[in-house]
């Protein structure tokens, strides 16, 4: 059938009509997303909508870098306690204790720890990945269930009897220092990718991980460790010192190199001649910084001990790789080697 020339005519304009109108419905389902992003709140179980969410900030502002985070005042002893520590790091054989360890039965672990011989060394979780410290901090978030001041007591009493302590923090996970301030806190974290600039969430904390890369993340890491030296531990571990493994965040050009300058920046502003930084890793695959820092390897096994030596790149790696196992083979104890304070007094 041929239409007409006013027939043609009329339906042109109509579908001009109909073309404009469209436009102008995305154009406004733009704008209505646009304002109402500012009250969607991310939580472990999703995207909800909260209208009586203040908006002091702008949403054009929520990737705004913020100001540095406050000045923690460092006491680091008398000249005796410095004189004390030799500056060489030297091979040991010691303990840990994991925070769920610490937490299930609080007053067995610190008789056991205080039954030690002179001169242990121990390692104690100090914070967990949902941001809570277990002692009395001054930078991140206190812990509600505990009481803190029983670990500061213990610290101060382990420190008295001469142990060598190590404290252990996660590197880069957190939950609630994040979801605190979320606003503020974005351009610390890893985004998720497709998610409109909201954080990746991991739900095996549930924690969010911070972004190496980020000054805000490096000024945070040495605020907390500078504040572990002042409490009274001679070295601090940050643990799984990595990027996550998931497909969800988006590709990262230079991750390994973002992590490399992480850790020379937290070495250099906290390691000294009687302070030692470190780090875990699941096998020695990251140059570490020059400095006093030592590397940590998770579920190794004796046989692959010297090869793990070998490839960590350091001219003398005995004192500087740091076994974390649960096994009692004896052969560990000719490296540096820490256990379950469970396997202390079998």
């Amino acid at each position: 059938m041929i239409l007409s020339y006013r027939a043609r005519r009329v339906l042109k304009q109509l579908l001009i009509t109909l073309l404009v109108l469209a436009l102008i419905a995305v154009g406004v389902l733009i704008c209505w997303l646009l304002w109402l992003q500012r009250y969607v709140v991310y939580t472990p179980d999703g995207a909800i909508l909260d209208f009586n969410k203040p908006l002091e900030y702008a949403p054009g502002e929520i990737a705004t870098p913020t100001d540095p985070l406050p000045t923690v005042n460092i006491n680091y002893g008398n000249d005796d306690d410095e004189e004390q520590q030799k500056a060489e790091l030297e091979r040991f054989s010691g303990y840990y204790v994991t925070l769920e360890t610490l937490l299930s039965d609080f007053d067995n672990v610190s008789q056991k720890l205080q039954q030690l011989p002179a001169d242990a060394t121990i390692l104690l979780d100090v914070k967990s990945v949902s941001s809570y410290s277990y002692f009395s901090t001054s930078v991140g978030m206190r812990a509600t269930d505990f009481d803190t001041t029983k670990l500061d007591a213990l610290i101060e009493e382990l420190r008295k009897d001469g142990h060598y302590l190590i404290a252990r923090i996660p590197a880069f996970q957190e939950y609630r220092y994040i979801l605190a301030d979320e606003r503020e806190r974005v351009p610390y974290g890893l985004p998720k990718d497709g998610g409109n600039g909201s954080l990746w969430l991991d739900a095996d904390g549930p924690c969010y991980w911070m972004n190496p890369a980020a000054e805000g993340t490096i000024s945070y890491l040495i605020q907390t460790v500078s504040e572990l030296r002042q409490v009274g531990f001679h070295e601090v571990v940050l643990d799984d010192f990595r990027f996550p493994r998931t497909d969800m965040i988006p590709f990262i050009l230079m991750e390994d190199q973002a992590l490399i300058d992480a850790a020379d920046a937290i070495v250099k502003a906290c390691a000294t001649d009687t302070f030692c930084v470190s780090f875990v890793r699941s096998k020695p695959d990251l140059p570490l910084p020059e400095g006093r820092t030592r590397l940590y390897l998770e579920d190794a096994t004796i046989l692959d001990a010297p090869t793990l030596l070998e490839q960590s790149g350091f001219a003398e790696p005995i004192p500087r790789v740091v076994f974390l196992t649960d096994s009692g083979d004896t052969r560990f104890d000719e490296y540096c080697v820490l256990r379950p304070i469970e396997m202390a007094h079998e």
